[in-house]
């Protein structure tokens, strides 16, 4: 068949309105599209998002009933197999594979099938690791249609095999998108729709992929068009075009020879998501660190963690493409914000329960009591170490483990000004265990000289080979780190845009100070522009090669973007590698916007920088430079070409404090070039709460 004509209604359970309304959108179009199928035999209806037939499931079990009907008869095709159509920029290797896992036990269960289509018409572009992901979770098939023709030209088809490192899908772009007929339009334009059918492309090519319905807010396939494509496709010789399925066309595509391959992202679209409405992101890649987290301490315990799968369920539901990627209203973002937080507290008490329980047959040792420290990754690690306390301490008494090792700390400044304590030391922590820590109210080294506990008047620091001095100057970078702020008068989605380079200004470093002792040094630095400051804290620990930084953020500009500069003028030719979901990704050194995990490595012959960071979602790089998107001001939902009035109140995003941590290492700290191993055990370690118990005897 030449042209699969493919009735879907590609829904928005959110976006500028909120879940509730998604519900009532969702039941509306799918009894709408039962009852276009019961009037037209010839006809089938694709839908995707099986969080869309659980509420279907618990709010209308007749219209389920239906629609299982249905599917049996060939009629409705269930595609996507993920909870929704989830952004695919920003969520972890993780957070795919649940969307397919407890998916496909919902479809197994209701439907007794799989969805091998993987199915994301609206999504805002797709990293080069997806093929790997896709195929690994039982997808043989992918459907998209951004970034559009005009936004990726390099594509060899718009049919082609999607590659990475030897996984891949077959992959079609619907060059003319998912909707021919939308909310706004009366009636059906006839003439319109004829040009896009009769387009050169799909007179060329042996088969292609139509979409036709109502999307985004619901109404699926209308009478009008069903009348309109029936004609059409009577006009035509036998068998040259007809009602389908996305699985008929990609069945029939696939019995093509010389269907091209490529390997590489499909970007770019909508750059402004991969940073706006930092507060969402930040949550979502909280939840999803900490249910694995949890995962990894129940299975400590010998307990499941298919427990936690209503946590992931919530978790899945809002990486939904206008959710995630900050495109939705305030009301629907305030409403996932607090769905998060539920799971991030969850996911916690879970672990923590589970590492209690844990340790409830081990004795304490110590009379003072103990602090135990939990790792529950699968292998050893050496980091920093803190512990706060109001009481299980004696002044001058020595820290020691559980093998009576004793164990020097420093003590720093605690996050109250009251009379608990902080401090901090480096150890290493066993695979999957824990170890104790006291302090034992016995004479131990004689201290004739305490520790500075306070920061005092400085701006330089050091340790081993490394150093930090004031305005940003650190011992493996050749230029300093910069906060520059630059102008950004795009819309919420960043349309039409593919890098950030009006640079209006930057921070200005206005005082520093130093804290120095045994385990760690720290530099204080504050520093301004116009209404916004900034607070870093540089950190160097003896015997580690890493230089740890904590930044906090007070931002009050409005349609401006924030970004971290550093990098190094040996790296001009580098090339920029970043940690993708379930792989690396070899991205532009070239100033373009960019998508970002939590670790990103820029690497020449000579010499390499690898920045391993919580809190950032976007960067660019440019000869050398490497700029951390850190947060990015504008407005909820606003899309260009509508008004910004000046007088008018406006809901401006990403306002008032952030916080971000960052480390830095290089082939110059570690004797050694990083690899991608290295990276991925150090950004595990840089991420695992490694919790603090206080058991008593």
């Amino acid at each position: 068949m030449r042209i699969h004509l493919i009735a879907n209604s590609h829904i928005d359970p959110v976006w500028l309105w909120d879940k509730y309304e998604g519900i009532d959108e969702v039941i509306n179009t799918f009894r709408s599209a039962c009852r276009r199928l019961d009037e037209y035999p010839e006809l089938s209806f694709c839908a995707s998002s099986i969080r869309f037939y659980q509420w279907v499931l618990k709010h209308d079990p007749e219209l389920f009933r239906r629609i299982k009907q249905k599917v049996n008869e060939g009629r409705w095709e269930v595609v996507g197999g993920w909870w929704v159509e989830a952004d695919t920029n920003l969520i972890t290797e993780a957070g795919f594979c649940k969307q397919a896992d407890i998916s496909k036990v919902f479809t197994q269960k209701h439907f007794g099938m799989v969805s091998t289509v993987a199915y994301l018409p609206d999504t805002f572009g797709h990293p080069a690791t997806l093929p790997k992901i896709l195929a690994d979770t039982g997808f043989k098939y992918f459907i998209f249609s951004r970034p559009g023709t005009h936004e990726k030209t390099d594509l060899p088809a718009n049919l082609f095999y999607w590659e990475y490192h030897g996984k891949r899908v077959l992959a079609y772009r619907l060059k003319h998108g998912y909707s021919q007929y939308g909310e706004m339009v009366s009636a059906v334009d006839s003439e319109r729709l004829i040009s896009l059918l009769n387009d050169e492309e799909y007179r060329a090519n042996p088969v292609n992929c139509y979409f036709f319905g109502v999307g985004d807010h619901g109404g699926g396939p209308s009478i009008a068009e069903i009348k309109f494509y029936d004609r059409f496709i009577k006009s035509r010789p036998g068998g040259d075009a007809g009602f389908s399925t996305c699985l008929d066309f990609f069945k029939d595509a696939e019995r093509f020879e010389n269907i091209p391959v490529y390997s590489g992202d499909l970007h770019y679209h909508a750059v402004g998501c991969y940073s706006v409405l930092r507060d969402i992101k930040q949550t979502m890649r909280r939840c999803e660190h900490n249910l694995q987290y949890a995962e990894r301490a129940l299975e400590m315990n010998g307990w499941s963690a298919e427990t936690l799968n209503p946590l992931w369920e919530k978790t899945l539901f809002n990486q939904f493409h206008d959710i995630l990627p900050g495109t939705c209203s305030p009301e629907a973002a305030h409403q996932a914000l607090s769905e998060l937080g539920g799971v991030d507290a969850a996911a916690k008490t879970a672990a923590y329960r589970a590492l209690k329980s844990s340790g409830r047959n081990r004795s304490v040792r110590s009379a003072e009591g103990e602090f135990r420290i939990y790792n529950t990754l699968p292998f050893q690690v050496t980091v920093p170490l803190r512990i706060e306390s109001f009481v299980y301490y004696k002044e001058g008494a020595v820290f020691r483990d559980q093998k009576e090792k004793e164990i020097q700390i420093q003590e720093v400044p605690a996050s109250v000004r009251h009379r608990s304590k902080r401090w901090e030391f480096v150890d290493t922590l066993p695979a999957r265990g824990f170890k104790s820590y006291s302090f034992h109210d016995v004479p131990g080294t004689d201290k004739s000289v305490k520790d500075e506990v306070h920061f005092v008047p400085g701006d330089l620091i050091t340790a081993d080979r490394m150093w930090v001095k004031g305005k940003g100057r650190v011992s493996v970078l050749e230029r300093p780190i910069r906060f520059l702020v630059l102008k950004d008068e795009s819309d919420t989605w960043g349309h039409g845009i593919r890098s950030f380079s009006d640079v209006a200004g930057h921070f200005i470093c206005e005082s520093s100070a130093v804290l120095k002792g045994p385990v760690t040094s720290k530099l204080y630095q504050h520093y301004s522009y116009e209404r916004s400051t900034i607070e870093v804290i540089y950190s160097l620990y003896q015997g580690l090669p890493r230089i740890y930084l904590d930044v906090k953020v007070h931002w009050a500009e409005e349609q401006k973007i924030l970004k971290m500069e550093l990098g190094s003028e040996s790296m001009r030719r580098g090339d920029l590698l970043m940690q993708g979901p379930g792989g690396t990704i070899l991205r532009p050194n070239d100033g373009t916007e960019l998508p970002m995990h939590n670790w990103v490595w820029l690497k020449s012959d000579t010499s390499d920088i690898a920045l391993i960071q919580e809190g950032a979602f976007a960067c660019d790089c440019n000869k050398g430079r490497l700029r951390i998107t850190l947060v990015r001001s504008n407005y909820y939902g606003y899309h260009i070409p509508a008004e910004l009035k000046a007088a008018d109140p406006k809901e401006q995003t990403d306002q008032g404090e952030h916080r971000f941590r960052f480390c830095l290492l290089s082939g110059q700290l570690l004797k050694d070039k990083p690899d991608e191993l290295l990276l991925e055990r150090l950004t595990a370690a840089f991420y695992e709460p490694f919790p603090v118990i206080r058991e008593a005897p």
